[in-house]
């Protein structure tokens, strides 16, 4: 039997259930001992957690807050309806290696020679004019070509227009490390560009047909329209039919990802243009091995792989090498192992993408029993 970690989360949390999540609760724990041994070692890691960083993710608190400045905040949508609707499910019979280590006492040297600064997320216009987009604060209009620009709260917003020209003008919004920026493309789209992400686009669609192309990760809440959306990435192409989905395209990670959340997109690879496109239906995720290029589609939950709009890193199970990569990529640091099989080392939790990496490290040090030696922008782990 399959439970949803929010369900346990908020139990372990004392956050309010619903009548049905608590039914579903006590029939999962009183189903086998397995079951509530696993409920304690859950209990155990997220405390230890907790412990750090000194507060709660409140789950149902932003599901509400969320769905109250629906109309007024966009930018949030789709926790709403995804947290609730796809809630997160956990394998009870997978063996988490963190979880099940015995307690014991570590010290997390953490120290930094130099203080890392941020970058700042770059638009470079049809002309190749670089406009730096300080900080969320900045508020202003740009004219380019048939649209108007506006910058506003963090994101960008471009003004509807008509193509006068057979010439497309294109942009290109440049997102660094420890970075996120949002755009409104011409037809309404909605665009969430994760740190260290570049979107090209044309500032005037055709009525021929909406292409976009993305290198880093980005979701993706496409505007119904007759006239068909693509993203077009190096190795994919991504045709979209008015729906909501994530795209990761790291080159660092092991897998690339095409997570659907609502509606219907299909996927093809480039090298392979004859064939037709994968169709994915809400909940399934398409694979490419970012090294042999064998292609798969499964079945997952999907707010882990959206939770970086939340401001989330989520760690269902993973590996402390996917956990790492993300951290890397994020905090703009290089990491280096000690030993190999660190590398293989399993953790379970949700922690907050604006804590300091300082911080970060210490919870992952404290619940898996590694250390950390930060050196200027190196991270070595060592046991």
């Amino acid at each position: 039997m399959e439970i949803s970690i929010s369900i346990l989360y908020r139990k372990m949390a004392k956050m309010p259930l619903v009548k049905e999540e608590k039914e579903l609760f006590d029939k999962w724990y009183s189903e086998s001992e397995e079951h509530r041994v696993y409920w304690e070692h859950f209990c155990r890691q997220q405390e230890k957690i907790q412990e750090r960083q000194k507060s709660i993710v409140n789950v149902e608190a932003g599901l509400a807050r969320l769905k109250r400045d629906h109309n007024k905040i966009w930018r949030r949508m789709i926790w709403m309806r995804v947290s609730v609707a796809a809630s997160i499910f956990i394998l009870i019979g997978l063996t988490i290696f963190f979880l099940y280590q015995p307690r014991q006492k570590f010290h997390s040297q953490v120290e930094y020679k130099n203080v890392i600064e941020q970058e700042n997320v770059v638009l470079k216009l049809s002309d190749g004019k670089n406009i730096v987009l300080q900080d969320n604060s900045m508020v202003d209009t740009l004219h380019e070509k048939e649209a108007l620009i506006q910058i506003e709260a963090g994101r960008l917003h471009y003004q509807m227009g008509s193509l006068t020209g057979d010439v497309i003008a294109y942009n290109e919004l440049k997102v660094p490390a420890t970075g996120e920026y949002q755009v409104v493309l011409a037809d309404g789209t909605k665009v969430f560009l994760n740190s260290t992400s570049m979107l090209r686009y044309p500032v005037v669609f055709t009525k021929k047909e909406r292409r976009v192309y993305l290198d880093g990760e980005a979701f993706f809440v496409v505007e119904h329209s007759e006239i068909p959306f693509i993203v077009e990435t190096k190795e994919e192409e991504i045709r979209v039919f008015g729906t909501e989905f994530n795209v990761m395209i790291y080159a660092e990670e092991k897998q690339m990802q095409t997570t659907l959340v609502k509606g219907s997109i299909g996927v093809k690879m480039k090298t392979e243009p004859m064939k037709d496109y994968v169709k994915l239906v809400p909940g399934e995720q398409f694979l490419v091995d970012n090294q042999t290029k064998e292609v798969s589609v499964r079945k997952v939950d999907v707010f882990p792989y959206i939770a970086w709009k939340e401001g989330l890193f989520v760690s269902q199970n993973d590996d402390l090498e996917t956990i790492m990569t993300k951290i890397a990529r994020w905090y703009n640091v290089d990491v280096f192992y000690q030993n190999s099989y660190l590398k293989e080392k399993k953790f379970w939790g949700v922690m907050k993408k604006q804590d300091s990496l300082e911080k970060i490290l210490e919870i992952i040090a404290k619940a898996g029993d590694v250390k950390f030696n930060v050196n200027d922008r190196t991270v070595i782990v060592t046991e």
